[in-house]
């Protein structure tokens, strides 16, 4: 059988700008002293039938080493290996009796467990459910490759979800994707969970995790998996600092550019609808906004909030609804009486909305809509003056 020993990677609070706890990482060798993968290792004990004992031995030598090396209230990471998750292996009595021989308490340990390792859900919540009875918190590993869903989060309701590398490296230069990380981050907390994402090895992912809003991290920029985890705190602490800075400049910088480009956009949309309550013909009351490089399309919806004729498309955004949306072309008669854009301009008549961003119709773009109610000066009509633009165009 393979000699085992454990490698320890810090694991980082953003916010508190420390190290908060270590995962544990199997390092083995053969007998002859040759160094071999955990995966060859833990495929050795299975060929011998003896999986779930390396298993518990590989997590009893964790946090024995560990005990000797720290002595501070920090969380443990172990890796729970996928296929002892069974009924028959419901050892937790056994491991929190060893846990208080060395001095630990089962809440300073966290099992990590691959979300999409066990393919029955039941048995899966079985196992989780047992350990947290006892005090372990519980992190769902490796969330985002493979089968990983959020109904099995929501069902499983780990302590923490650790968010698989990819997530962050898909996301490093794809606007798109740095949205969805942020998203997904934002959603997965609604679970209750605590949100580590791994895979930090730049700044510019240090960053990144920042901005999506991450609680904890781990990489390579923070530290290296090492005997003891060692890790530099003074240069942590002054490096996560001066990131918090960069982030909250660059946050500031970006909304200063939003504003001016927003105010041009609602003097603009401020004329038009002046123009179209003074009975003017719509196109040539909208015709500066038409020429505009972000307006994607114009409408107007009445007080049902009903789309009251065919919306208005630059020629310059012509192109950008694909054929394969043909079906969603035409919006006269469309209802958007749920759209917060037009149950504001409603509520607030005097100002003019700006949405969020959100995937508009019919190209299937990400939009934002700004709307103002108008007054029509001689039949006394209201309506809604609705303008569409790319998104993008803000950060640009």
């Amino acid at each position: 059988m393979y000699r085992i020993n454990s490698h320890y990677q810090p694991i980082v609070s953003l916010a508190h700008r420390r190290v908060v706890g270590y995962e544990a990482l199997l390092r083995a060798q053969q007998a002859s002293g040759q160094p071999c993968s955990p995966l060859d290792a833990f495929a050795e004990a299975e060929r011998k039938g003896c999986l779930e004992k390396f298993d518990r031995g590989c997590l009893m030598s964790h946090i024995k080493k560990y005990a000797s090396i720290q002595n501070e209230d920090k969380w443990l990471f172990v890796n729970i290996n996928s296929a002892t998750i069974k009924p028959d292996n419901l050892r937790a009595k056994l491991v929190k009796h060893q846990l208080k021989k060395l001095g630990f308490a089962p809440q300073n340990i966290v099992l990590e467990i691959l979300e999409d390792g066990a393919r029955n859900t039941q048995q899966l919540k079985t196992f989780v459910d047992y350990y947290r009875k006892l005090g372990f918190l519980i992190a769902i590993d490796d969330f985002g490759t493979g089968h990983s869903n959020f109904d099995r989060i929501w069902e499983l309701k780990p302590n923490i979800v650790k968010l698989d590398r990819s997530m962050l490296v898909n996301a490093r230069n794809d606007s798109a994707r740095q949205r969805w990380l942020t998203r997904c981050i934002a959603l997965l907390r609604e679970t209750g969970a605590i949100i580590l994402l791994e895979g930090v090895e730049t700044q510019d992912d240090a960053l990144l995790a920042l901005d999506s809003d991450a609680d904890l991290a781990q990489g390579y920029f923070f530290a290296r998996p090492n005997p003891t985890g060692e890790h530099d705190q003074a240069w942590l602490l002054n490096e996560l600092h001066m990131l918090h800075h960069r982030s909250l400049f660059d946050q500031t910088e970006r909304q200063r550019g939003h504003t001016h480009k927003k105010l041009a956009l609602k003097h603009m949309l401020l004329e038009a609808s002046k123009a179209v309550a003074q009975g003017i013909e719509f196109q040539l009351a909208t015709s500066e906004l038409l020429q505009h490089c972000a307006v994607e399309r114009i409408y107007l919806l009445n007080t049902e909030g009903v789309q009251t004729i065919e919306s208005l498309t630059p020629e310059h955004a012509q192109t950008l609804s694909p054929k394969i949306y043909a079906p969603l072309s035409r919006s006269d008669g469309a209802l958007w009486a749920r759209r917060a854009y037009f149950r504001n301009a409603m509520e607030y008549p005097e100002q003019v909305q700006i949405s969020t961003p959100y995937i508009g119709l019919p190209n299937a773009n990400l939009n934002i809509t700004f709307s103002k109610a108008i007054y029509r000066t001689f039949s006394g009509e209201k309506n809604v003056l609705c303008v569409d633009i790319d998104a993008q165009f803000l950060n640009e």
